[in-house]
C-alpha cells in the first residue's frame, strides 16, 4: 500500500490489538492515529497545494506524531480533549532547533498544529470511529487570541437567545425519565448551579419551605470531586453552601421523576434511601435500573452539552471562544467558572435574575459568591428571604407555569413630580421596595404609607443620598415576558 505522507523515520503502528465492533454508538476500529491520518489522508489534504502538503506533511511527521502518547496501542476512540491539549503542550514545550538553538513556536504556528490535529479527529468522527469531542472547543478555531478578543467583545453573546432557550428546555424537559446528564444540564440551566453541584444534588436535599405552599428550594452542600464522582463537601469555596428556590415548572417536573424512582425502589425491593439518591443518576429510567443511585462524573455532564448544544443550535465558536477567554481569565472575573458548559448556563442565569431586578447581593448568594455588601450576610437567607426571591424569580419563563396571569411586580417604572404625589402600588408579593430620590442634594422628602389595615403593614424608610439620573419609562418585566410568547 503506497503512503504518501507517513515517513519511516521511527515505528508507527498503524494498528492495535483492539476489537472491532460497536461500543455505546460509535464503531470501534484498531486504526491509530496515525492509521487514521493515513486513511483519511487524501480527504484532508485535498485542497492543498504541492508546497502547502509537503510543508504540512513534514509537520505532521515530525512535529505532531512524535509528540503523541502510547501511539502505537491507543485506538482513535479512545483520545480526549485532553488528549490533543497534551500534544499541544509537549509541541509548545519541546519547541524547535534553529541551528543548535532551542526556540519557541509563535502562536500562529500552535493555532496551525491545533488545525492538523483537529482535521484527523473532524474526518475520523464523521466516519463514525470516534465522538464529536473537539466540537466547541479551542481545536475549531483557526486564529489567533487577538482575533478572539475583538470578535468576541462585537459578536459572541455570553447569554443564550430566546430561540436558544427554548429548543434547550423542550430537549432537557422532554420527559422525567431521560437520563441524568440532561437532568443536570436542567439544574444547571434552571438553578445556576456548577457541573459538579448538578452532580452531587441529592433528592433529599430538595424541599418544601414549612409554612410557604408550593415554594421548593434546592440544598447545594455537596459536588462531585474533579474527574470522579466522589462527593466533597460544599464545593469550590464555603460560598458553595446555600438554598435556592426552584422554579415551579421544574420543581413538578424533579418531583415526577422522583416518584418514578421511589417506584423502581419499591417495585425491586431495593434496599436504599430515596434521600440519597442523586436527582441526577447516571441511567436513564425507561426501565427498571439498578444504577439509580449511581452519581455521574462533571465530564460525563460535559459531553452530553456538546450534543444538547448542537441540537439546540448554539454555535460551536461561541463555546470555543469563550474557552480561550476562559484560558485567559478574561470571563473567571464575571462567573468564576472554568468550565464552558458551566460558565455559559450560569452567566444565563445570572442574566435572567438581573433582568427580574434581583438585587446584587441577592444574585451573589444565588450564584454561590462572596456577598460584598458588608451588611448583609449569608445566614441572613431565612425562609422567608428565599420565599421572597421565589415570589421575584416566578417571573421567569419557560421554567414556571403561567406567568402572563400573575399580576406584574412593581419596578422598573419611573415617574418624576414636585409637591406632594400619592403614589399607588397593587402587588401581590409580600415585600415591596420603592426607590423614592430629592431631585436637589438637600431637599427633605416627607414619606408616609397610606394603607386600610396599617396595623397589618410594616414599613421601614432607609435613609441615603444618590445622584438621580432621569430615565426612560418602561415595563421592563412585560417587555421580558412578552419576548417568549409565540
Amino acid at each position: 500500500m503506497r503512503r504518501p505522507l507517513i515517513s519511516d523515520q521511527w515505528a508507527r503502528e498503524y494498528h492495535s490489538d483492539e476489537e472491532t465492533g460497536i461500543r455505546n454508538g460509535v464503531m470501534i476500529t484498531p486504526l491509530t492515529f496515525c492509521g487514521t491520518l493515513e486513511e483519511f489522508y487524501k480527504v484532508i489534504a485535498r485542497f492543498w497545494k504541492d508546497t502547502t502538503r509537503k510543508k504540512y506533511d513534514r509537520d505532521y511527521n515530525n512535529v505532531i506524531l512524535p509528540h503523541i502518547d502510547n501511539h502505537n496501542t491507543k485506538i482513535i476512540s479512545s483520545y480526549t480533549k485532553e488528549d490533543c491539549e497534551e500534544m499541544l503542550r509537549r509541541i509548545q514545550e519541546d519547541g524547535y532547533d534553529n541551528k543548535g538553538v532551542k526556540c519557541e513556536y509563535s502562536e500562529n504556528a500552535i493555532n496551525h498544529f491545533k488545525y492538523l490535529i483537529y482535521s484527523v479527529f473532524f474526518h475520523a468522527a464523521n466516519a463514525g470511529y470516534c465522538d464529536r469531542f473537539l466540537w466547541g472547543t479551542k481545536f475549531e478555531l483557526n486564529f489567533g487570541r487577538e482575533t478572539i478578543a475583538v470578535r468576541s467583545k462585537t459578536q459572541i453573546k455570553r447569554s443564550l437567545s430566546i430561540d436558544q432557550e427554548k429548543a434547550l428546555i423542550s430537549i432537557l424537559m422532554e420527559s422525567p425519565k431521560v437520563n441524568g446528564k440532561r437532568i443536570a444540564l436542567l439544574l444547571m440551566f434552571a438553578l445556576g448551579l456548577r457541573d459538579g453541584e448538578a452532580c452531587g444534588l441529592d433528592f433529599g436535599e430538595i424541599y418544601g419551605l414549612p409554612y410557604y405552599s408550593g415554594c421548593y428550594v434546592a440544598v447545594i452542600k455537596q459536588s462531585t470531586i474533579p474527574n470522579t464522582s466522589i462527593l466533597q463537601s460544599s464545593g469550590k469555596t464555603w460560598n458553595t453552601g446555600r438554598r435556592i428556590p426552584i422554579p415551579g415548572r421544574v420543581a413538578a417536573f424533579l418531583l415526577e421523576r422522583k416518584a418514578i424512582v421511589t417506584e423502581i425502589i419499591e417495585k425491586n425491593g431495593l434496599e436504599v434511601d430515596i434521600n440519597r439518591i442523586p436527582v441526577a443518576a447516571a441511567c436513564a429510567l425507561y426501565d427498571d435500573s439498578a444504577e439509580i443511585g449511581k452519581r455521574l462524573k462533571a465530564d460525563d455532564v460535559t459531553e452530553e452539552a456538546k450534543k444538547v448544544f448542537r441540537q439546540a443550535g448554539i454555535a460551536s465558536e461561541v463555546l470555543a471562544t469563550l474557552e480561550i477567554e476562559m484560558e485567559e481569565e478574561n470571563a473567571r472575573l464575571e462567573i468564576s467558572e472554568s468550565n464552558v458548559t458551566a460558565y455559559l448556563l450560569r452567566r444565563n442565569f445570572a442574566t435572567h435574575l438581573k433582568i427580574l431586578g434581583v438585587d446584587y447581593p441577592d444574585i451573589q448568594y444565588l450564584l454561590g459568591h462572596c456577598i460584598d455588601d458588608p451588611y448583609i450576610n449569608r445566614p441572613d437567607y431565612t425562609d422567608s428571604k428565599l420565599h421572597q426571591l421565589s415570589e421575584r424569580m416566578a417571573n421567569r419563563p419557560l421554567v414556571n407555569d403561567k406567568i402572563d396571569e400573575r399580576i406584574p411586580l412593581p419596578g422598573f417604572c419611573e415617574e418624576r413630580f414636585s409637591g406632594n404625589k400619592t403614589i399607588q402600588i397593587e402587588s401581590s408579593a409580600r415585600c415591596v421596595r420603592a426607590r423614592i430620590y430629592a431631585l436637589e442634594k438637600y431637599d427633605k422628602l416627607k414619606i408616609k404609607p397610606i394603607t386600610n389595615d396599617p396595623e397589618e403593614v410594616e414599613y421601614t424608610v432607609r435613609e441615603g443620598y444618590k445622584a438621580y439620573e432621569m430615565r426612560r419609562t418602561i415595563d421592563v418585566l412585560k417587555k421580558y415576558t412578552g419576548d417568549y410568547v409565540d
